[in-house]
């Protein structure tokens, strides 16, 4: 149907959005520094896992579009 590269591609695009979006979020909440906000402190610490997630997944697909072989 469609070729593995445009697959990959599309992953890699829709990753790029959410690593973009989770970054935005985390760059223009307003976190509180004091520890008695505990819920505002799990939330970072889930976006920056997400954020790692995506970003291992963007390594990971990168790689596996260079590594296809190529068609002559």
């Amino acid at each position: 149907m469609f070729p593995r590269g445009y697959i990959l591609l599309t992953a890699i695009a829709l990753l790029t959005i959410v690593s973009i979006s989770i970054v935005w979020q985390l760059l223009a909440a307003n976190y509180p520094t004091h520890s008695d906000v505990f819920f505002m402190g799990v939330e970072a610490g889930v976006l920056a896992a997400m954020l790692l997630v995506c970003l291992v997944l963007i390594g990971f697909f990168l790689h596996r579009l260079i590594a296809l072989p190529k068609r002559a």
